[in-house]
């Protein structure tokens, strides 16, 4: 699959979370086939920096640069971010924002378009066709599909948005024309990465799956005798406070633990073999044969109508 410049073997994107995607996460997904997008709850020197490593990195594997994407916002340093990504290298660009469906994300993907060419821009994120097509009529060239879905996202408590991401992903797919589809939130095992990419998912993007890993950023804490690293959501209080610099006035993401993992390979090679075993049992050999061959029963999710 084509994402943008870089050729997936993978259909794997690793979530731009804090705990989740730093440089080191990036290189280890580059080498499995997948992708990574470089966190922005950092300074710009700081993203810059773990950009060049990356590119650097893999120049040396002899792969195919740029291997890396980059988030950046649509408010605030936003411009200056993006232009010293670019200087460094990054081609794929994710407008990291929570509701997707909003003019501050037209107008940045206007005004990264207006800078330069070659570039691949990732939008979102969206939970209906509605605001995928308007997405992909104003330029997005992929766009996660996925709200309150997260393990650590408390969009759904917190405001009672909530579609589940499966049937989310379901229905963009019925509109789609160009933009890929990214399902993001809700992935917690192989099942699910199966059921996603069968729904019509180009790729998936996986967040706790990854977190837990040696190459996610952060330590790794002993308690009572089991291995653990920390997983904290984008709207998370200690996110908030660091990245902004103030105490949060209003907090909708989760703060907790995951277990350790292990390696990214270790991770990223059960999901493949879940897949590779998923599609046999589908007598696919292709996953456009494997979307053909899937039945699906499940209810539609929407306010006033009920049914299979």
């Amino acid at each position: 699959m084509d994402f943008g410049p870089v050729r997936l073997a993978l259909p794997i994107i690793g979530a731009p979370m804090p705990d989740v995607c730093g440089a080191e996460m990036c290189r280890a997904l580059a080498a499995v086939g997948a992708a990574g997008l470089l966190h922005r709850f950092q300074s710009i020197a700081a993203q810059v920096e773990g950009a060049l490593s990356v590119n650097l990195a893999t120049d040396a594997a002899e792969l195919t640069p740029p291997e890396l994407g980059a988030a950046i916002g649509v408010t605030g340093d936003f411009h200056e971010r993006f232009s010293a990504l670019y200087e460094a290298g990054v081609r794929v660009f994710c407008l990291d924002t929570a509701n997707g469906a909003h003019v501050q994300v037209d107008a940045a993907i206007t005004w990264c378009r207006n800078q330069v060419k070659d570039i691949f821009v990732v939008a979102g994120n969206v939970a209906s066709a509605e605001a995928f097509k308007w997405l992909e009529d104003h330029g997005a060239d992929a766009i996660r599909v996925g709200i309150a879905g997260g393990s650590v996202c408390e969009t759904r408590t917190e405001t009672g948005v909530f579609v589940p991401t499966p049937y989310a992903v379901w229905e963009c797919g019925q509109v789609k024309r160009h933009a890929l589809v990214i399902a993001d939130s809700g992935v917690r095992t192989p099942a699910d990465f199966c059921k996603l990419l069968a729904l019509g998912a180009d790729a998936v993007m996986l967040g706790s799956a990854l977190a837990g890993t040696r190459e996610a950023p952060g330590r790794v804490i002993l308690v009572d005798g089991s291995k653990f690293k920390i997983m904290r959501g984008a709207a998370s209080f200690s996110v908030q406070q660091e990245f902004g610099g103030q105490q949060p006035e209003y907090v909708e993401g989760a703060e907790t633990m995951v277990p350790y993992k292990g390696s990214v390979l270790d991770v990223t090679s059960r999901y493949l073999a879940g897949l590779r075993s998923s599609m046999s049992y589908m007598n696919a050999r292709t996953l456009e044969e494997y979307r053909a061959n899937v039945d699906f029963v499940f209810h539609h999710y929407r306010a006033g109508v009920r049914g299979g």
